[in-house]
């Protein structure tokens, strides 16, 4: 079967292309349909590759998945990393740099509202993908105390480690409210709100 031939790894810009093509099809699919009504062939069809090119690639949609939850993923840390090399610039207006974290994460939410939400999902049926988001978590959050221990100096709160806990849920609830639930009130409010409570932890 076509499943069980070796899976290739795309080295020419063609064939990197294609994958990409692959990626594209499903994520979209993924996000429309959700992933238990979406086939291969409906994927190597929106992608426009044959559906021996998908598995040349890919062993099943299980694999694609992961390798789409593998860039979100992704997507989160690059935003945790890029703003705590920036965190030195801010250190005398870190509200802004609070500002800038929440408001990056909200930002790649927003452009995957509807993967997360079928993620969610996923994580009660398929124990790879349940495994995969608490390693995301796990690495954010360490991402996020690494930040907070590298302005150690800026943190007046007397349990530095356990404020930075509470702080890491919080910014994650804040972004949580503002994409996923209805809002009575204006976003700027909730946004403005959080980032004072958040400074307020930590350096109040």
């Amino acid at each position: 079967m076509a499943e069980s031939k070796p899976v290739r790894k795309p080295q020419q810009k063609r064939s990197i292309e294609t994958k990409e093509k692959i990626l594209s099809a499903a994520y979209t699919l993924f996000c429309e349909k959700g992933y238990f009504s979406t086939t291969t062939n409906e994927i190597a069809k929106v992608a426009k590759v044959s559906i021996g090119s998908l598995y040349a690639y890919y062993k099943d949609k299980d694999t694609i998945l992961l390798d789409i939850l593998e860039r979100y993923n992704n997507s989160f840390l690059k935003v945790h990393d890029d703003l705590s090399a920036e965190i030195e610039i801010y250190k005398n207006d870190p509200k802004k740099w609070i500002r800038l974290l929440i408001e990056n994460l909200i930002e790649v939410h927003q452009s995957s509202k509807a993967l997360n939400r079928e993620m969610e999902i996923l994580c009660f049926t398929m124990p790879a993908v349940a495994s995969v988001m608490v390693k995301q978590r796990e690495k954010t959050w360490q991402t996020t105390l690494d930040s907070f221990h590298s302005s150690s100096e800026y943190i007046t709160a007397k349990d530095p480690e356990a404020a930075a806990i509470i702080a890491f849920n919080l910014i994650s609830s804040i972004v949580d409210q503002i994409v996923f639930y209805k809002n009575e009130i204006e976003v700027e409010r909730i946004l403005q709100t959080g980032i004072d409570a958040v400074y307020h932890l930590l350096m109040g």
